[in-house]
């Protein structure tokens, strides 16, 4: 009763030449731009630990040949907001690190740790939920930082012994 036909389409998708030339095009414009972050980014001379953002808890600098860790605690209170008084911050040579790991870390209070090793700055542990801190690569160029935002925790690499401010907001 009703036949039924295929119909083929002559419509068939092709790349055509344009699109493989601004395919490469995009390719170029990011490569180019890739190098030129390279070429202008700098080693970074020291790593300043602030908390909030705006307390100073340390200066390491970047030129050290021995690995430290360095342990940050915060001790709960009732209102349960965090405050530089509450936290502690304790420095470890390899060896003396090796002797606390084995003791664990204090499972009642919340804590950061990182890495300062060949010149780069890492996160080791966290007790944040996320964890995205610890996720993060190493860092050692200037104006890289790593951020633990649940502790308030601002690890970042400068060029020279001042913090410089880009802009205040009020």
């Amino acid at each position: 009763m009703f036949d039924c036909v295929m119909i083929e389409s002559d419509k068939k998708q092709r790349i055509r030449k344009a699109d493989i030339i601004f395919v490469l095009i995009i390719g170029m414009v990011a490569l180019i731009g890739f190098f030129i972050l390279q070429m202008y980014s700098k080693e970074g001379s020291y790593a300043v630990v602030s908390y909030d953002g705006t307390e100073r808890l340390i200066q390491i600098p970047l030129e050290q040949s021995e690995p430290r860790y360095f342990l940050i605690t915060y001790k709960n209170t009732d209102n349960e907001e965090k405050d530089i008084e509450n936290t502690d911050m304790q420095e470890f040579s390899e060896e003396e690190w090796a002797k606390f790991q084995e003791e664990s870390l204090p499972s009642s209070m919340e804590y950061n740790v990182f890495l300062y090793k060949n010149q780069e700055i890492s996160m080791l542990y966290s007790s944040c939920p996320d964890k995205i801190c610890v996720h993060h690569r190493a860092i050692s160029m200037t104006g890289e930082n790593i951020i633990c935002l649940p502790h308030k925790l601002v690890i970042e690499i400068t060029g020279d012994g001042e913090r410089q401010t880009d802009g205040v907001a009020y």
